[in-house]
């Protein structure tokens, strides 16, 4: 077990219905029941149980990658224990986190809880490019006199890793003084409407592109880059998203052997009959599958 003393487990449900030994996983899931800067709709710190619960009684088999989730192995931590209200020290425990899973050989797998989480794991893998799939740019530099808060995650990053490690995909909702800031920088982003019109073959080459130089990928999934027809329990929903499948099929293309941890962030389960923890579960299990093909 990691030496990270943070952790409430066992939980009553394990992530998938089933649990390996941490010394025999390649994988090791964990989450982080923090919704403290929330602006619009609160709910995600109850995102982790929720996304455990349906992962336990939905089928496991991924036609994409010909592969069982059953068969990987994945250990679920728990959850951390965060201090309600205390972002700083709520990150500072997910960089100790995923600092002591990486320092073991194995994939970190967040699930949020809001997206500020995120930054704990800029702060514990360095010189890693980080890719985004988000309805919002997250590039603030402060929101309600906060400098941590979910809407200045990617700035916090960006000045964590450098403005040229973070790709930004799917983005729709933003403000004026946030697109001219983003163009002023350079930042690398495509809108929802590029994905939409692009297809999974121009975006994914376009992806693919931007990361031919990383040596390190993380991948960092909001849940309301969906459209909120598929996905309407999120803390921020915005018309116009994309589609699951076209989401998947994109991750198909650019995850390969240089992914070191992905998480997935802002399902708000009261908000829904639970079809979005349902559909966070399969994505979770789709990539971990990619993820497992593209290290054999």
């Amino acid at each position: 077990m990691p030496n990270t003393p943070f952790y409430l487990d066992p939980q009553p449900i394990y992530f998938g219905g089933f649990k390996r030994e941490y010394a025999d996983s390649d994988f090791a899931l964990f989450g982080v029941p923090f919704d403290c800067t929330s602006s619009y709709r609160p709910g995600s710190r109850f995102g982790p149980d929720a996304i455990r619960e349906a992962s336990a009684n939905i089928e496991t088999w991924s036609w994409r990658t010909g592969m069982d989730f059953e068969d990987l192995k994945v250990h679920d931590l728990g959850n951390v224990a965060v201090v309600y209200g205390d972002a700083a020290e709520t990150i500072r425990r997910v960089a100790d986190t995923v600092e002591d899973i990486n320092s073991t050989r194995k994939v970190p797998i967040m699930l949020g809880g809001e997206h500020l989480i995120t930054l704990g794991s800029a702060k514990a893998i360095k010189d890693c490019t980080f890719v985004s799939f988000d309805a919002h740019f997250d590039l603030r530099d402060e929101y309600l006199s906060n400098k941590l808060s979910h809407a200045c995650v990617m700035r916090r990053i960006m000045e964590e890793e450098g403005k040229e490690r973070v790709l930004l995909c799917g983005v729709r909702a933003t403000f004026g003084e946030e697109v001219r800031w983003v163009k002023e920088n350079g930042i690398r982003y495509m809108t929802s409407r590029d994905l939409l019109r692009e297809g999974v073959g121009s975006s994914s080459s376009w992806l693919k592109e931007q990361l031919k130089d990383a040596g390190k990928i993380y991948i960092s999934i909001d849940m309301d880059v969906v459209d909120p027809a598929y996905a309407p329990g999120v803390g921020n929903p915005e018309p116009e998203g994309i589609a699951p499948s076209l989401l998947l099929d994109i991750l198909g293309e650019i995850i390969d052997e240089r992914v070191v941890g992905f998480d997935l962030v802002e399902v708000a389960p009261h908000y829904d009959n639970g079809r979005t923890a349902v559909l966070a579960s399969k994505m979770i299990f789709e990539i971990c599958t990619m993820i497992e093909q593209a290290r054999k």
